[in-house]
């Protein structure tokens, strides 16, 4: 019997959790699990061509652009770690990422995860970060030491994009042009 390879795609608002559940279905399969918002943050940090690029584009407040997502996508699909399948998350994010990734990707499973806008802010607002990306949060998941990481002792932040005003935009977003993708 022909196994199928597993081509995984969690879809939902931000703080529904698909980084949560994307990382334990890797650790359970044994395949990677890629996040467009970590691919386009790591580019920004290492002040790549790319991520210069997508830093001046945050920075003026805009989305990035599809095409350029889509390309990101469409070459981390391609490395070899992907060969047995893959889990992505944050990704499509509108139905023209969709169409493009249908075809480059062929995603095979689809999970969607239900949240609630009011405890998606409550959720995220509460999000601290080190800078080698241990997530914390300041009710559910404290470090042992106030402010600072567990692992490594750095200082803890809240991202740009988790404050109230900035979740309540991002979820506008969401609402407008991925639920579109959902229903595709």
């Amino acid at each position: 019997m022909k196994q199928t390879i597993p081509r995984i795609v969690v879809l939902g608002a931000q703080g529904a959790g698909k980084g949560t559940q994307a990382g334990r279905l890797m650790h359970r399969l044994h395949i990677p699990h890629i996040s467009t918002g970590d691919i386009l943050r790591d580019n920004v940090a290492r002040k790549t061509a790319l991520g210069k690029k997508i830093d001046r584009i945050i920075n003026a407040g805009k989305m990035i652009p599809d095409h350029m997502t889509n390309a990101v996508m469409r070459d981390r699909l391609r490395d070899k770690d992907c060969a047995q399948g893959w889990i992505v998350d944050g990704y499509p994010r509108s139905i023209e990422q969709a169409v493009p990734f249908h075809r480059f990707g062929q995603p095979n499973i689809v999970l969607e995860l239900h949240f609630r806008d009011k405890d998606a802010i409550r959720r995220l607002s509460g999000r601290r970060v080190c800078p080698h990306g241990h997530i914390y949060h300041v009710r559910h998941s404290k470090p042992k030491k106030r402010g600072r990481c567990d692992h490594d002792g750095l200082p803890l932040k809240q991202r740009d994009d988790d404050t109230p005003t900035a979740i309540r935009k991002r979820l506008h977003i969401f609402h407008e042009r991925t639920e579109p993708v959902i229903a595709w």
